[in-house]
């Protein structure tokens, strides 16, 4: 399993640490192009929600990240 960890704002590399620590494989999703990498699960840190939006709308990683999730990733 490949947890995705959004890595654009907040506690990300604390998430990272515990799940590498549980045996779990992560990867940072810093840019677009990362979302092209298969990941099977995804974590948004904690942060401030609108911020986080709009970086992510900035990026260009909204619309692909929504739709993952509205499709069922967990």
């Amino acid at each position: 399993m490949v947890i995705g960890i959004l890595a654009v704002q907040g506690a990300f590399i604390e998430h990272e640490q515990i799940f590498n620590e549980l045996g779990a494989d992560t990867i940072e999703l810093r840019q677009k192009s990362d979302l092209d990498r298969h990941f099977d699960r995804l974590v948004l840190p904690g942060g401030e929600s609108t911020v986080q939006g709009k970086l992510l709308k900035d990026l260009g990683m909204f619309d692909t990240l929504k739709e993952k999730i509205e499709n069922g990733m967990p």
